[in-house]
């Protein structure tokens, strides 16, 4: 399919981190990355959305050179980084629903620098409602919900700034089964509408059963890439402890 996303020779500048980092998203393609802990994937991941530096390198999207200085590039190229620590990084627990899931798109909502809030209430809705979030109304604290339905209101939230690829860092991190599956509902609907998902998972069974192709990495290089056909547990930690 159609490469909607290429990273060559990818480095940071602290010599730790991740290093010489290459590869191609498709799309409609997840793309799975595995490793263990200290492989450097989600410091990767961030330096693409702008949170981290980038020593050297070349980042193409739709074919074109891309230059990602800060959140705000990475947005306007069609980005969207969910975080691995959602407490930390993702969730204002002491605002609504709405608040959480508009603040992202927040200039969409506005005019001549005052917030509309009947397009801020609306959206919230429409977005959390396709997410299907459990919840009383979107007045509720976000600190109030299941970590499940805080997820979905986190995808909800960027969902909203229009994103073509999603970068999902252990998606489904501390919430329940059925909260889990409902979360991999949503990212084969995002697939079906041409989206493209690079996905970070140290479950074994979500990496291996939901990702087309699996990039492993260990101490911040990339050691192979698997498809799907070939992807086993034993061929991941064998290309994840390569460096060891």
């Amino acid at each position: 399919k159609e490469v909607v996303f290429k990273v060559e020779d990818l480095c940071s500048p602290l010599p730790k981190s991740f290093q010489h980092v290459s590869f191609e998203l498709h799309k409609g393609e997840i793309l799975g990355i595995g490793g263990l802990v200290g492989a450097q994937r989600t410091e990767m991941v961030e330096a693409l959305f702008g949170l981290r530096a980038i020593e050297s390198g070349k980042i193409e999207k739709d074919g074109k050179p891309f230059k990602v200085k800060s959140v705000r590039d990475a947005k306007a190229h069609g980005l969207a980084l969910l975080t691995e620590e959602r407490r930390q990084s993702g969730v204002f627990g002491i605002l609504s629903i709405e608040d959480n899931t508009v603040i992202a798109a927040q200039r969409s909502f506005a005019k001549h620098g005052v917030l509309q809030e009947g397009k801020r209430f609306k959206a919230a809705k429409e977005s959390n409602e396709s997410m299907h979030t459990k919840t009383p109304s979107m007045k509720e604290l976000m600190q109030n919900l299941s970590g499940g339905n805080q997820q979905k209101v986190l995808i909800a939230r960027w969902l909203l700034t229009h994103p073509d690829i999603l970068i999902l860092d252990e998606p489904t991190r501390g919430i329940d089964v059925g909260a889990k599956y409902e979360i991999y509902t949503i990212m084969h609907d995002l697939i079906k509408e041409g989206k493209s998902i690079i996905m970070i998972s140290s479950e074994m069974p979500e990496l291996l059963g939901m990702a087309d192709r699996v990039m492993v990495m260990c101490e911040g290089r990339v050691t192979g890439f698997l498809d799907r056909e070939e992807a086993d547990s034993v061929s991941v930690m064998r290309l994840a402890t390569k460096f060891m």
